[in-house]
């Protein structure tokens, strides 16, 4: 069990530094919608990502997108 929890610890670390880098990139984006007087929130892309999510995961994507739903909310805020 602590190998599997050693791994578990090491993918949640992954996860963090990808999870700056697209906050990084959201924080972007809303620097150019608030310069270009553009809506923070876009339904379509939104739409897209969850999309992408139901074609791209083999397994969980449910769970999956439940997570996505709850980043693209923080990505809100951070815009």
């Amino acid at each position: 069990m602590q190998e599997i929890r050693k791994q578990i610890t090491e993918i949640d670390n992954e996860i963090i530094k990808l999870l700056e880098q697209r906050f990084e990139l959201c924080k972007r984006v809303g620097e150019i919608k608030r310069a270009n007087n553009l809506p923070i929130l876009d339904e379509k892309r939104e739409q897209e990502i969850l999309t992408g999510i139901e074609d791209t995961a083999d397994k969980y994507s449910e769970e999956t997108k439940a997570v996505f739903v709850e980043i693209m909310h923080q990505a809100k805020i951070i815009e």
